[in-house]
C-alpha cells in the first residue's frame, strides 16, 4: 500500500491510499505530525517540478534543478520520487485536479446533462487561458506515459483520476438522455472518449499554432474556440421542440 498526497492546491490537502489501484481518502487530521511534514516536503517538490517542466520542458529538466528550486538535496529528492517521470505524473495529476475542480464548480450551476457538458469543454478553454504553460506540459502525458519504464504510484494514480473523469462526462451524458436534453441513440461511452480526443487535440493544435491563428487566419481566438466547441458537442444536443412536445407543451 502506498501513501500519496495530493497537495494542497484547493486549500485542502487531502492524502490517497492506493492498493490495488483502489483510491480511498484519508481525513489528514488523522495523520502524524511525521506524516505531514512528509506531506509538506512532497507538496513543496510537485511545485518545484512544475516550475522547472515549465520553464525547461521535461526533456531538458533535470531533477538537478528540480531539487535546486525545492530546496532539497538530490538525494532527499528521490527518497520521495523514484524518477522524473513520477514527478512529471504528481504535476499533471494536480493540473487535472485544478481543472476538475474549476469544471464541477461550474457544472453545479446548470440544470441538464447537456448544459453541463457544455459548460464543463467552455472551463476546459478557461483553464487553457488561465494556465498556458502547465496546459502545455500535462498534454503531453500520454507520450511521456509511453516512454517510462513500469508503472509506478503517481502514474497509476493519474491513470486512474483521468479514466474517472472521462466516466464523469459518459455520466453527464446519460444524464442528458435521461433528462431529454441529449439525442437518445448517443452512446455515451463512445461519445466521451471521442470527445476528450478531438478537444485535447484541437487544444494541442492551438497552443502549437501561437499567435499565428489572429495573424495569418484574422480569427479571434476566443470565438473560435466557442465555435469548435459548439461544432463538437451541439449534434448531440436534443432540439428543445422535442424537449417541448416530450413535456407535452407542444
Amino acid at each position: 500500500m502506498t501513501m500519496l498526497y495530493t497537495g494542497s492546491m484547493f486549500g485542502i490537502m487531502t492524502v490517497y491510499f492506493f492498493a490495488d489501484r483502489h483510491i480511498g481518502k484519508v481525513d489528514v487530521m488523522m495523520l502524524t505530525r511525521r506524516e505531514k511534514e512528509r506531506q509538506t516536503r512532497e507538496h513543496n517538490m510537485i511545485k518545484a517540478a512544475e516550475q522547472v517542466f515549465c520553464q525547461y520542458g521535461f526533456e531538458a529538466a533535470s531533477m538537478d534543478e528540480i531539487a535546486k528550486e525545492a530546496q532539497f538535496t538530490k538525494r532527499t529528492l528521490y527518497q520521495y520520487f523514484e524518477n522524473k517521470y513520477e514527478l512529471y505524473f504528481a504535476v499533471t495529476l494536480r493540473g487535472y485536479q485544478l481543472l476538475d475542480s474549476l469544471q464541477t464548480a461550474v457544472g453545479k450551476k446548470e440544470k441538464n446533462g447537456y448544459d453541463k457538458l457544455e459548460s464543463m469543454y467552455h472551463s476546459y478553454y478557461k483553464f487553457y487561458r488561465e494556465n498556458l504553460q502547465l496546459f502545455r506540459l500535462m498534454n503531453g502525458w500520454s507520450h511521456i506515459k509511453n516512454q517510462s519504464e513500469g508503472e509506478g504510484p503517481w502514474e497509476s494514480s493519474l491513470i486512474l483520476y483521468h479514466n474517472n473523469m472521462i466516466h464523469r462526462i459518459a455520466a453527464m451524458i446519460e444524464e442528458g438522455k435521461a433528462d431529454g436534453s441529449i439525442q437518445p441513440e448517443t452512446d455515451a461511452q463512445k461519445t466521451s472518449r471521442s470527445i476528450v480526443f478531438l478537444m485535447n487535440g484541437f487544444f494541442d493544435q492551438l497552443t502549437a499554432s501561437g499567435d499565428t491563428l489572429q495573424a495569418d487566419y484574422a480569427l479571434d481566438q476566443e470565438s473560435f474556440c466557442r465555435f469548435t466547441i459548439d461544432l463538437v458537442i451541439k449534434p448531440f444536443k436534443r432540439s428543445r421542440a422535442i424537449l417541448a412536445t416530450r413535456k407535452g407543451t407542444v
